[in-house]
Order: C-alpha cells, then sequence, then structure tokens
C-alpha cells in the first residue's frame, strides 16, 4: 500500500483575480509534466460562508507513487527551478497573487484517492474545507475516528468525505474536504440545530450530539471554509451557474440597479474566467 500525498495551498488572491487565478491554476505546466502533481481541485473561499478572502484554495495530488512523488516535485522547485521551465507562468501568476501558505498532507487508508474519486462519480457544487488543530500526536487516531463514525453519518445528509488527510508538516493539524450541494449544506445546519434543541425546521439526528463530544476530546482548534469549486475539475460541476443581477431585485428596486446588465462575479464570462 503506498500512501497518497497531497500539498494544500492556501493563496491571498489579489482584489477580484479569484477566477481567473484558478483558471490559470487550471493550467500550470506540471501537469503536462510525466510523473508530477496533478491538481485535484481549485477552489476560492466564498464571501459570507466564514473565512478570510479573498482567497483561493488548491489541492495538488502528489501521484500514485506517494512520498517519490512528491520528492519529485521538491526536487522541481529546489536548486533546478532558477535554471528551468515555466518562469512566465510563475510571472502571470503574480499578477493575481500576493502569497500563500502550503500544507503537506497525507491521507489515512479510507480517504479516497483521486482516482477512486473519479471512479465513484464524487461531484460538488460547495466544498467544505476544515482545517482542525487536534491534540498534538493524536492526528491518526481522531481522523480514524472521523472514518468510521462522522463519514458515514455526513453521507447520510449529502456530504461526501473527498479528503481525510494528516498534516505532515506539524504536529497536531488534520484536514478535511467535504462535497456537498447550498441545499444540502443549509439543511445539515438546521438538522444540527434541530438535534440540539435550538431550532425546529430540521430533523433530529442524535449522532451529531455524539460526534461533536467524541471530537471534542481531541480537538484544540481549527476552522470551517465553505468554497466554490472551479468547474472542470476532478469533482467540479460541468460549469458555472446561470445568474442575472435583476432576478435577485425586488420590484421597487431603483431602475438604475434594474437596468444595468450584471458584471463582475455576478455571471461567468468564459473568454475571462469571471
Amino acid at each position: 500500500m503506498t500512501r497518497s500525498l497531497y500539498v494544500h495551498e492556501t493563496i491571498d488572491v489579489i482584489g477580484q483575480g479569484q477566477y481567473d487565478y484558478m483558471e490559470m491554476v487550471n493550467r500550470e505546466p506540471a501537469q503536462h509534466m510525466p510523473d508530477m502533481t496533478s491538481l485535484q481541485g481549485t477552489f476560492y473561499v466564498l464571501g459570507f460562508g466564514g473565512g478570510r478572502w479573498p482567497q483561493v484554495i488548491n489541492i495538488w495530488d502528489c501521484g500514485e507513487d506517494g512520498w517519490d512523488g512528491w520528492g519529485r516535485n521538491l526536487d522541481r522547485l529546489n536548486l533546478k527551478r532558477r535554471k528551468a521551465f515555466y518562469g512566465d507562468w510563475w510571472d502571470e501568476a503574480a499578477q493575481w497573487r500576493t502569497g500563500g501558505f502550503d500544507r503537506v498532507c497525507a491521507g489515512i487508508p479510507a480517504s479516497p484517492t483521486t482516482q477512486q474519486i473519479k471512479e465513484q462519480g464524487i461531484k460538488g457544487t460547495l466544498f467544505v474545507n476544515e482545517v482542525i488543530s487536534v491534540t498534538p500526536g493524536s492526528q491518526i487516531e481522531y481522523l480514524n475516528l472521523v472514518a468510521n463514525q462522522r463519514v458515514p453519518m455526513m453521507e447520510d445528509h449529502a456530504i461526501t468525505a473527498t479528503g481525510i488527510w494528516e498534516v505532515i508538516n506539524n504536529n497536531h493539524e488534520v484536514i478535511m474536504i467535504w462535497a456537498t450541494t447550498v441545499d444540502a449544506w443549509v439543511q445539515f445546519q438546521k438538522t444540527r440545530d434541530t438535534s440540539h434543541g435550538l431550532d425546529d425546521t430540521g430533523e433530529a439526528d442524535e449522532r451529531l450530539a455524539q460526534w461533536e463530544t467524541t471530537a471534542a476530546s481531541f480537538t484544540v482548534s481549527g476552522d470551517t471554509h465553505i468554497m466554490t469549486p472551479l468547474p472542470g475539475t476532478v469533482y467540479g460541476p460541468d460549469d458555472w451557474e446561470e445568474a442575472d443581477l435583476t432576478s435577485w431585485l425586488s420590484d421597487n428596486a431603483p431602475e438604475a440597479y434594474r437596468s444595468q446588465r450584471p458584471t463582475g462575479n455576478l455571471t461567468h464570462d468564459k473568454s475571462k474566467g469571471n
């Protein structure tokens, strides 16, 4: 068994460059080099969903040979980088980003590989990115509990795990990635509230409270981000959804708003990636 390795990048994006940058990430030259990284997914952190913005999160698969694949990619970005390939790509990328933070991640056996995600047809129009700190040294024990207890529960709520990973470059973080939809995630929040007696619009699931009690014995802190996937990636949708600004306006909105055409990220101009 070869352990699957990934690099999870959090990128600080300039202005409204998230769409252009994600499209550019999807053209990263290493994807056309044998035995180098492949892009599993690129996402932007959704405003209104919690988290710092504008940010893009990229997930790179290091290949079927695990640590050896990671090592090849490390090597191409080490002393070879200055003398070889894709300076133009780096220069273009610099116009959309100011920096970022990488986490080297390794899956537990129950975590699906990129190939398994493809074969199972796992797709999402909304993704949940959890970066959780646990008691140092308990990462694997915690993730095995996630696989055995939390994953089946979440699947019952139309939320599917695509990554259950130990962060290798520290001794306390784990990352969990989930594919879902806006409707399913909203309903899950209602269900959680109902399960705690805080709402009556969901259907109580006693497993939620049980899992939170179990998790609390491991977790120290962490953040959950909601992410929008780039269409056409491994588990992203086929295309952007159609939208029109006027469909969101009330009948008494000023004519100046009602008559203007949607701009920015309200529609998707395929020629510009936004």
